[in-house]
């Protein structure tokens, strides 16, 4: 007799027959697609690959505001200068760090030319690293401004209107850090740029300032002039244009070998 096991792979003229082919559903379940990573874990991922520094700049900077302040009150400076000294924590150095540390996410990437080979489009990876930097900023500057406000040490607008003392300031810095990261593909270049800016717009504060047609972009106009006439069009200016900083740099990422340099070309 024939065993089950054959009766089972023969027909009835007694040749092998051959198994059916697998429902194209079936195979459609076994194909070789890998499926994109759940969300959590692709920005776990961006933030490991962000590293430290995306996380602590901004948390440094204020500490550092506030260790001045701690210095300057030990000084015998009085409470006005001491909560002038705070502000400019969250309005200048935050919007430094961060801007600085951008172009080092923008300008530092190892697997930079892998990437590009990718499906997945290199500004949207670099845009889900910026956003660590952006989210880590935005905390430590909510958690800053709460915390002088509950001490009693705001010197700002309305506490409500508190995001717009850093925010435009850090948006517009940060945008034309990575504009000119993507351009020049240096961080020497982007960073002394940068830096040259900040450093003049806190010298020649008072020339600045006294011309119509530069105090819209004059970043620091809560910590050295007030909320008085004109600041709230000052924040939206920096806003608008620190926006349109952003759309020209995702513009000219859709040009992604800009970013590579020569080495890596």
């Amino acid at each position: 007799m024939t065993p089950p096991d054959v009766a089972r792979v023969t027909d009835r003229t007694g040749e092998p027959r051959r198994p059916a082919a697998p429902p194209s559903d079936v195979m459609a379940q076994h194909s070789w697609r890998i499926p994109p990573p759940a969300a959590p874990q692709l920005w776990r991922y961006e933030a490991r690959r962000a590293g430290w520094a995306a996380g602590v700049a901004a948390p440094a900077a204020l500490l550092v505001a506030a260790a001045m302040a701690l210095l300057a009150g030990n000084g015998g400076a009085g409470r006005r200068q001491i909560g002038d000294l705070l502000l400019t924590g969250l309005e200048a150095l935050l919007p430094l760090a961060v801007a600085m540390t951008a172009v080092t996410l923008v300008a530092r990437d190892g697997c930079r030319e892998l990437q590009l080979a990718l499906p997945t489009r290199y500004a949207h990876t670099l845009g889900r690293r910026l956003g660590v930097l952006a989210l880590a900023a935005a905390l430590s500057a909510l958690v800053y401004s709460a915390g002088l406000g509950l001490t009693g040490w705001w010197t700002g607008p309305d506490p409500l209107a508190s995001p717009l003392v850093w925010a435009p300031p850090t948006i517009w810095l940060a945008a034309l850090a990575v504009l000119l990261a993507v351009l020049g593909r240096s961080v020497v270049v982007a960073t002394s740029a940068v830096a040259g800016l900040w450093l003049c717009e806190q010298i020649f504060a008072a020339m600045l300032v006294g011309h119509d047609w530069t105090r819209p972009f004059f970043l620091f106009t809560t910590s050295r002039v007030g909320t008085g006439e004109g600041w709230l069009t000052n924040r939206l200016v920096l806003t608008l244009t620190g926006l349109l900083l952003v759309a020209v740099v995702a513009l000219l990422l859709r040009r992604p070998h800009l970013l590579l340099s020569e080495e890596e070309e």
